[in-house]
């Protein structure tokens, strides 16, 4: 007796086909949106996540006009003290304001790769970004990675829309976001003279005023803030950590929960930008990232674009443990965990977007895509590959967070280029579903069983 199996791959291709022509951007981002209103309330009883514990302080300083966290562009901790001053000083005015900064980022990501891919491969590359554990935990609370993608992405698509005034004067903001937008304007600057090859004295011109425009709006914007806030050019900060043992009422310990806490003393003022910008520098150079601890395998960029990584080697960003004793045994519950792994269905996707990359180079096509994906990966990658061969250890992973945009781009250029239109649909949905499962495996929020 013979058993035959078939496979029909072209009813799953429609059905594929059928499901990319029913789901929207809007549908996606409404879920991640209701994915984040789980979130933001754990831990809700006051404790910080990560380096909330140095941002919410420097926010309600703000509110005081006193500056205790120079070493940061000052943007995202305003926006900190306007949401607590409106909201109240919880975690849903930490929190929410970053939830929201995240949709939009997504939103002007899509709209960017639809120009550059069309649909679906836009939508698949949109999801593959907000799918990530690591992306999507930095928009949910309250850190300063999303204020700087917010306004250097808005900056990107005025710039495609010919609004190069306005996308300049965005940039600038971003630099008073985050100091890593600078990668996103090199990103620009190397797709700019690309695609104006043909003309590059105009294409001269305008990148020079461009980048006058952006430095003189970073410039006036913190210059203004110096003279309000005069930011310490020198600031030790105290560190306390408080662990909490909370017990049942039979006094068993059933669960951790630690708060942290911080004392600044500051030093003379700053008084103009760049001075701000020099102190910034410094605070940011080798010794500034680096750590003396012992080895953990994310300390190495390399290691972060490696297949079968494991998650559990990534850092923790808050974490509570709670164990119950019953007649039938003890049993060990994580229901909160924020740890910091990379969603290997997307940054995996950096391999095949190399190979990509070459092929469309080599027989030139879609050339404009791949120099923005290769400027893209080049400009906010190789810094951290850079700095893991010439210093010690970076002490965390997070900074894999700004080529995630171009790797996710990248990811759905490959297999549009490499498979195909038919065949690439198909990869791609696959590559989302896996997306999809390890976001749920690593979701913060654990239910108990």
């Amino acid at each position: 007796m013979k058993l035959e199996l078939t496979i029909d791959f072209s009813r799953l291709l429609g059905a594929v086909q059928d499901i990319f022509k029913q789901v929207r951007i809007t549908h996606f981002l409404l879920l991640l949106f209701a994915a984040h209103m789980i979130q933001i309330s754990f831990p809700s009883d006051g404790s910080y996540v990560f380096d909330e514990a140095h941002y919410v302080p420097a926010s309600l300083a703000a509110l005081r006009g006193v500056d205790t966290n120079p070493a940061h562009p000052p943007l995202p901790k305003l926006i900190g003290a306007v949401a607590i001053a409106l909201l109240g000083n919880d975690w849903f005015a930490w929190r929410f304001p970053q939830v929201l900064m995240q949709i939009a980022v997504l939103c002007l990501f899509y709209l960017i790769a639809r120009r550059f891919l069309g649909d679906p491969w836009a939508l698949g590359a949109a999801m593959l970004l907000g799918l990530d554990t690591l992306f999507f935990i930095h928009g949910g609370i309250l850190l300063l990675d999303m204020t700087g993608f917010l306004f250097g992405l808005l900056a990107f698509e005025l710039y495609f829309r010919g609004r190069y005034a306005l996308s300049a004067a965005a940039m600038g903001i971003a630099f008073l976001s985050r100091i890593m937008a600078i990668f996103l304007f090199a990103t620009l600057a190397i797709y700019h003279v690309y695609s104006n090859r043909r003309d590059l004295k105009h294409a001269v011109r305008i990148g020079a005023r461009y980048t006058v425009i952006a430095l003189i709006v970073f410039g006036l914007l913190l210059s203004a803030y110096d003279a309000v806030y005069k930011p310490p050019s020198f600031t030790a900060v105290t560190n306390y950590v408080i662990t909490n043992v909370v017990n049942d009422d039979s006094g068993t310990p059933v669960a951790t929960v630690t708060t942290t806490s911080q004392s600044v003393g500051p030093g003379g003022p700053m008084t103009n930008a760049v001075e701000h910008v020099l102190f910034i520098m410094r605070y940011h150079g080798p010794g500034g990232i680096v750590i003396n601890e012992p080895y953990r395998p994310y300390q190495y960029a390399w290691n972060w674009v490696i297949p079968g990584f494991s998650p559990a080697d990534f850092p923790t960003y808050y974490r509570v443990d709670v164990t119950v004793t019953s007649p039938e045994g003890t049993a060990h519950h994580i229901p909160i965990w924020y740890i910091a792994a990379l969603n290997p269905a997307v940054v995996c996707g950096f391999w095949p977007t190399i190979i990509a990359l070459a092929a469309a180079l080599w027989r030139r096509r879609s050339t404009e895509t791949a120099v923005m994906v290769g400027a893209g990966i080049l400009c906010n990658y190789s810094p951290w590959l850079v700095m893991s061969l010439v210093v010690r250890r970076i002490g965390f992973n997070y900074y894999m967070i700004w080529p995630l945009p171009f790797i996710a781009l990248g990811l759905a250029f490959a297999w549009k280029t490499l498979l195909g239109e038919e065949n690439g649909k198909l990869v791609l949905a696959f590559n989302v579903v896996w997306a999809l499962g390890f976001f749920l495996k690593f979701f913060p929020v654990r239910p108990f069983p």
